[in-house]
């Protein structure tokens, strides 16, 4: 009998797992590329003090902060008064010894006291407030309920939990790639055209460009050519303009995110879809998020729909997660959005010129959130480099080496955080991924080891 070349075996190897891998990728959803994440992973950056976890130990409560910055010294302020002065790296609270114990005539809102942590020098930061109530263990005991120690009730608008946390830069695309004389040229666009200013607030910026995308383009809605997947936005805005092409939400969303992002307001891509069998079907839509540093929060912006920010009755600024809650339940009542009584809106009920940013009941501009926003859809948050994902004209590969390697990158290992009322594929479709391509390496390793 003939004996079988050692190689045979790890080259079929090789060339069944390399069949696997392409099957899997050609045969990908389009927007397959997330994986889901929670609430608190999408908006609550190292840019805002979040605590981790607290350590309570008898009247001492000491919060594990997490911030990308250090206060020098916090101030302790309780019940209005100013009580310590704590180091930067760790300031605890010295609690009021007064526990609720059940006592006749006393209620347990009896015993709330507030505590504030401000940090020092004074503006570096936002106070961090508690109102915390005590409750003796004696309360439960002899209640016949066995409590090992003293409980501290904490009432804060301070996130609190040991998730994942991203600094706000990690959303934001430099567009390095697109080279100095494009984001030169893009720069003198955004002083020249759209009026930009150093002076101006970050909610300014976000009007003056959507007013001006939505000027300059007035006409150029309509269906993008494919080379819109790889070409950047500023060629992407360029030829729309022109007339030489055309664009959707997608190439909107994409042009205000790098404006925005040169205009230095730090503003991340968003995708929302319709879904099946929690599987993305591509019949959604594309907006944007801002950091609104002053809040430490992120403003859903849609410059296709004029949306140029949607607030609270608090005035809070509200992200796509908030409006998908609100546009689910119908909740508007407050609720405003900052646009043009131009355009699309022109016929709404307030008195503004068109040319004038005006404040208005979000539910008069939120048809094309109200459409996307359902129990069913996934929000997709784009990881940088801000480029478009793959579809099945594979020859776009050769055409940018960002597109390529990002894509590359987007299907393995980094995939899209997602936000959805379901769990999505995402994680499942990771591990298969990853698990072939695995393979497939150690094959070629085995078949590289066979041949020496």
């Amino acid at each position: 009998m003939t004996e079988l070349p050692p190689v045979l075996w790890p080259a079929l190897a090789c060339l069944l797992l390399l069949g696997l891998n392409l099957w899997i990728f050609l045969r990908r959803e389009w927007e397959a590329s997330h994986r889901g994440v929670d609430y608190a992973q999408l908006h609550y950056p190292t840019d805002m003090p979040t605590i981790r976890r607290w350590h309570h130990d008898g009247l001492k409560l000491t919060p594990e902060l997490i911030w990308n910055r250090q206060p020098a010294q916090w101030e302790l302020h309780v019940d209005g008064k100013l009580t310590a002065t704590l180091p930067g790296h760790a300031p605890q609270i010295a609690l009021l010894d007064e526990r609720f114990i059940g006592a006749a005539g006393t209620t347990l809102e009896d015993f709330t006291h507030r505590y504030v942590l401000r940090p020092l020098p004074p503006g570096s930061g936002p106070d961090l407030t508690f109102a915390i109530k005590l409750i003796d263990r004696a309360f439960y005991r002899k209640n016949q309920m066995w409590f090992p120690k003293d409980l501290a009730l904490i009432d804060t608008d301070v996130p609190v939990g040991a998730f994942r946390r991203r600094p706000v830069s990690d959303w934001i695309d430099d567009y390095a790639y697109m080279g100095s004389a494009a984001l030169e040229r893009a720069d003198r666009i955004l002083r020249d055209e759209a009026g930009i200013r150093e002076a101006d607030s970050v909610q300014t910026r976000i009007e003056k460009i959507v007013h001006f995308m939505r000027t300059a383009l007035i006409n150029a809605g309509g269906v993008p050519k494919d080379d819109f997947r790889w070409l950047d936005p500023l060629s992407i805005f360029e030829e729309m303009r022109a007339g030489t092409g055309k664009g959707w939400c997608t190439q909107n969303a994409q042009i205000f995110c790098f404006f925005a992002n040169r205009a230095g307001v730090p503003t991340r891509f968003i995708f929302g879809a319709t879904v099946q069998d929690n599987v993305i079907v591509y019949n959604g839509h594309s907006w944007n998020e801002c950091w609104l540093a002053e809040q430490n929060r992120w403003v859903y912006v849609d410059p296709q729909a004029i949306v140029c920010g949607v607030f609270d009755a608090a005035g809070r600024a509200l992200n796509s997660a908030d409006i998908l809650h609100l546009c689910r339940y119908e909740t508007y009542a407050g609720v405003t959005a900052r646009t043009y009584k131009k355009w699309r809106w022109q016929d709404i009920p307030v008195e503004a010129g068109p040319d004038e940013p005006v404040t208005v009941p979000f539910e008069l501009v939120n048809a094309t959130a109200t459409k996307q926003a359902n129990e069913q859809t996934i929000i997709k948050y784009r990881l940088p480099p801000n480029v478009e994902d793959v579809r099945d004209i594979y020859a776009m590969l050769l055409k940018s080496p960002t597109f390529a390697w990002t894509n590359f990158k987007r299907y393995l290992w980094q995939p899209a955080p997602a936000y959805s009322m379901y769990p999505t594929h995402g994680a499942q479709t990771y591990r298969l991924r990853q698990s072939l391509a695995v393979a497939f390496v150690a094959a070629v390793v085995w078949l590289v080891a066979v041949c020496v």
